[in-house]
């Protein structure tokens, strides 16, 4: 585990990424990832965030480096880093969640140009995910979510019990999560999305 430097430690670190020393840049990052976790997750409340977080905090230290020189007090300096971005991670999910009520309450009505391409490009993602589903997964999946069918009617018309239809549902809607997970959407979203479809 790695201590916490002092100030002048903090300061003669900045110094040496300034220079772009990558051992010194290890050391701020490997003393200031725990308290900036910590800090992070009371920030945004999503364990899910804090890495990708922490993540784009350092890359904006690493490509301010020449400016590292002017800093007198390291921490704070990259604790506001940090907050800055958390607000606008948060922002963009109170946008992306406006949005995604948006599709189920008043579908189009007063859109952006900004909100309506985001809401194409998720929709599309979600698409793309459908395609890719086995010929029986996609059938659950769009009876379920299109047909608006429940787990025995799906059942029913399938000829299949309810458990094979609610895992097939079930490992569709994981298939999906994973996917806009991996293309960057929150958990928050991602789930919201779900329940909506």
């Amino acid at each position: 585990m790695a201590t916490q430097p002092t100030l002048e430690n903090e300061r003669a670190l900045f110094l040496r990424i300034a220079e772009g020393d990558e051992v010194a840049f290890t050391n701020v990052y490997q003393s200031f990832t725990p308290s900036l976790a910590s800090f992070i997750l009371k920030l945004t409340r999503s364990d899910a965030l804090v890495d990708e977080i922490i993540q784009e905090t350092f890359f904006q230290v690493w490509v301010s480096r020449d400016k590292l020189s002017e800093v007198r007090e390291p921490r704070a300096w990259v604790f506001r880093i940090a907050a800055n971005i958390s607000y606008s991670y948060l922002r963009r999910l109170l946008t992306e969640k406006k949005v995604l009520k948006n599709i189920i309450s008043e579908p189009g009505k007063d859109w952006s140009a900004a909100e309506t391409l985001q809401v194409n490009m998720l929709l599309n993602t979600v698409q793309e995910v459908v395609n890719d589903l086995s010929p029986q997964r996609k059938k659950v999946y769009l009876l379920s979510r299109e047909a608006g069918l429940t787990v025995p009617q799906i059942a029913e018309a399938l000829n299949l019990s309810p458990n094979t239809v609610r895992n097939t549902l079930q490992s569709s809607l994981g298939a999906i999560r994973d996917h806009l997970l991996k293309k960057g959407y929150q958990m928050a979203v991602i789930s919201l999305l779900l329940n909506l479809f």
